[in-house]
């Protein structure tokens, strides 16, 4: 029996393969999208308690006023803010914020939530992530090996730097997929995601970054991304407008990022689960042992069965945005 609200469509398989992203609308019930309401809204007001969560834009304003102290207070936890923050100071290249005269609201980013939260669990392993994910990928068993939360609440001009997942995830395949599910509605304002089509199909591997700069992490392998974020009119980016019950897939080699939350109500709460085929090889990743997380950003690679189900939906609509 299906777990979705509908069926996915071959075109919508073949717009996945081809532009490497698809908006898969309406795929959700009301039942799975309150559940991953519940279970973000607990990770966020348990987030001093995850070895890995962390309020980036905190770190950000930390890092721009010199407060070591905010540091000292994280590093407890599973990365090196001081030392990553050093780095990025090294580096020269600044904290990417939307111009703003509002800056009060908090980036917040969890990892390994499967682990702590039970209902995030449930999603993955026995929810309708792995039916989505192996229709997309035409696996007959897929596995879940990580997920997160990269929440934006209003009035945080923070972006998501350009980035490949590929370089951050411990698979070496080409059949790997992200599923980027909102329980709010996302407008481009609002840090809708924003994607360069068709960049999965170029065979090229970038170094991974920390998310709030260009800044590549320490140790990190694959080609300097191009300045996206500086030239926006000359990509062939995309970005989707998105409902609650509405599931954005893109392949692991996809770039993509996202502008702030430049609203002054409305916050942003996506769940990011990241899916590949069993046929998938894993990888050790450059700075990190295996199965280990080293740097913000990075994934642990633990591996659960996801069955698959047959399914099949209808096209998804795009719009090219304005550099901002």
């Amino acid at each position: 029996m299906t777990l979705l609200a509908r069926p996915i469509t071959p075109d919508e398989v073949a717009v996945y393969r081809h532009h490497g992203v698809v908006l898969l609308r309406g795929i959700l019930g009301l039942q799975s999208v309150n559940s991953l309401r519940r279970a973000i809204d607990a990770a966020v007001s348990t987030m001093g308690d995850s070895p890995a969560g962390y309020d980036l834009s905190l770190v950000r304003r930390a890092a721009q006023a010199a407060n070591s102290e905010v540091f000292r207070e994280t590093d407890g936890r599973r990365d090196d803010v001081s030392g990553l923050m050093a780095h990025v100071k090294a580096s020269g290249k600044p904290f990417l914020v939307d111009q703003s005269d509002e800056d009060e609201g908090s980036f917040l980013l969890d990892t390994g939530l499967t682990s702590r939260i039970g209902e995030f669990r449930k999603f993955a392993l026995n929810g309708p992530a792995g039916e989505i994910a192996a229709t997309l990928l035409q696996s007959e068993i897929v596995r879940f090996f990580n997920d997160q939360i990269f929440v934006k609440e209003a009035r945080t001009p923070d972006r998501t730097a350009f980035h490949q997942d590929a370089t951050y995830f411990e698979i070496d395949d080409d059949q790997c997929c992200v599923l980027w599910i909102p329980v709010d509605p996302v407008r481009l304002e609002s840090g809708a995601m924003l994607y360069l089509r068709g960049s999965h199909r170029d065979g090229r591997l970038y170094q991974p970054n920390v998310f709030m700069t260009q800044t590549p992490l320490l140790g990190a392998e694959g080609e300097p991304l191009p300045d996206i974020e500086g030239h926006m009119e000359d990509y062939d980016l995309i970005y989707f407008e998105t409902e609650p019950g509405d599931v954005l897939v893109h392949h692991y080699r996809t770039v993509h990022g996202a502008g702030g939350n430049n609203t002054r109500y409305q916050v942003r709460r996506p769940h990011h689960c990241d899916i590949a085929a069993t046929t998938s090889r894993s990888r050790s990743v450059p700075g990190r042992r295996s199965n280990s997380t080293t740097q913000i950003g990075c994934v642990t690679a633990s591996c659960c069965r996801v069955p698959i189900f047959q399914s099949c939906g209808r096209g998804s609509k795009t719009r090219k945005p304005r550099n901002r």
